[in-house]
């Protein structure tokens, strides 16, 4: 008999609202069971300063980085809704790139920040991006700048991306967190219209 199959036949024959929840406890029980495995795996790290994480990197692997992700090809498979497995001021970098719009806002991403304070280095930096959502609804408002047409796009694709940011919203998150910027904010747009920050830890 093929379980999985079996499973799956159970599923669609729940009403829709139940057919979702156990999809969803379904995936988080496998989010749990890697999330132990990366647990196992970050003890290599004790004792470690000065490194740099890839946070949320998908199946995008940087030699010399801890790349970390749910993501079975990461080097640490961290459910990172939960503490991170790391020493105060173990990173001198960490890095996100179309991530952190995939958490639950606040909960979620505002520990995530404190976290990422907590274990960066004393005068370390915290870089990431995420869709512009100031462009994205400035295109339905005024029709102007075609090219975000494609982000809006994106950012509609599925259910993925849990919210859009503000320049404002993203600076209130990072000061929230302690985490102060270093350079002005920026936007760019690479078939996205995407916020660019760069931030760092109190010294």
């Amino acid at each position: 008999m093929n379980i999985t199959r079996l499973g799956a036949s159970l599923i669609s024959a729940l009403p829709t609202g139940l057919g979702r929840a156990t999809k969803q406890l379904a995936a988080e029980v496998v989010f749990r069971q890697r999330h132990l495995k990366g647990l196992i795996k970050a003890r290599k790290y004790r004792g470690a300063q000065g490194m740099a994480m890839h946070l949320g990197c998908g199946a995008q692997i940087k030699p010399g980085w801890v790349n970390v992700d749910i993501n079975p090809a990461a080097d640490l498979t961290l459910d990172v809704r939960e503490p991170l497995p790391f020493a105060d001021g173990t990173f001198r970098t960490i890095y996100s790139e179309h991530f952190l719009e995939h958490l639950d806002y606040p909960h979620d991403i505002m520990c995530l920040l404190n976290e990422c304070y907590r274990i960066l280095e004393p005068g370390g930096v915290l870089s990431f991006s995420v869709p512009d959502g100031e462009k994205v609804l400035g295109y339905y408002v005024t029709r102007e700048g075609g090219d975000f047409a494609q982000a809006q796009q994106k950012i509609r694709h599925g259910v993925r991306h849990r919210w859009i940011m503000s320049i404002t919203a993203c600076a209130k998150m990072a000061s929230t967190a302690g985490i102060t910027t270093k350079r002005p904010w920026g936007c760019c747009s690479k078939g996205w219209a995407l916020l660019k920050f760069s931030v760092v830890s109190s010294i």
